[in-house]
């Protein structure tokens, strides 16, 4: 396929949770269109739809059956499709002792297996020139001080999934990169106790934690014409908690 400049279709996979919703917002501003909000059916994301006038897709990234469904549901939405942001993922805590098989099998189903398929049913769909963003996590590299071990697992495959698809991608100037969060303010930490929170901000050079916006900002520019030779790339929004 061929890019245009008029080509600004993008699908937010995962647009809904609290990092999601920060992108799909960014995206809105930043004036892609159509929008294809693709995430768990539900009021929320009917009204993310409504909010930024994209269409909403519901899908199960567990379910194979169900992503297919939704893509072919948002290629009659847009010819060629020019960003790919996959922004969905659930968090686990449990360690190896505490981890049984199944759990395992849903985590690394929506959180790598779910990405893989996406990508496997957009990329002859996307537009040359374009760009896929994949989110990771700093417990992809550190394997989960604070999370658990199929998180840990599920995000260091995202990373090189994302690694692998920037090499075959690339000879039609499509873009594949990573952004990898530290801890971040969004509902999944309300579990945790204040002071569980402020221990988890000291370990930062920058002493906090950081903002769903922050994360969006990131995924704006990776999805921009300006960042055109940036591919196979993991960038850390971590507030300097780990730096390589």
């Amino acid at each position: 396929m061929t890019n245009t400049s008029t080509n600004r279709a993008v699908a937010i996979v995962g647009a809904t949770g609290g990092i999601g919703s920060a992108i799909t917002r960014r995206a809105h501003a930043d004036g892609f269109a159509p929008l294809l909000l693709m995430d768990q059916p539900g009021d929320a994301l009917d009204a993310m739809a409504s909010e930024t006038g994209g269409q909403a897709i519901p899908v199960d990234l567990a379910d194979g059956a169900s992503v297919v469904a939704a893509f072919a549901l948002a290629k009659h939405a847009a010819p060629s499709l020019y960003g790919l942001i996959l922004a969905a993922g659930i968090v686990d805590n449990g360690k190896l002792a505490d981890l049984a098989p199944p759990r395992w099998d849903e985590i690394v189903a929506v959180n790598l297996t779910g990405p893989f398929l996406c990508c496997l049913a957009a990329h002859e769909w996307m537009a040359d020139g374009g760009r896929i963003v994949t989110l990771g996590s700093l417990a992809g590299r550190t394997g989960g001080v604070l999370t658990g071990t199929a998180y840990a697992a599920s995000k260091g495959g995202i990373e090189s999934l994302t690694k692998s698809m920037a090499q075959e991608l690339a000879p039609r100037a499509i873009t594949v990169n990573c952004v990898a969060p530290g801890a971040v303010e969004t509902p999944m930490l309300a579990a945790h106790t204040p002071e569980r929170k402020a221990a988890i901000s000291a370990l930062a050079p920058l002493k906090r934690m950081g903002k769903p916006r922050e994360i969006a900002a990131a995924t704006s520019y990776l999805l921009s014409k300006d960042a055109g030779f940036t591919t196979g790339a993991v960038l850390a929004v971590n507030g300097g908690l780990r730096m390589d």
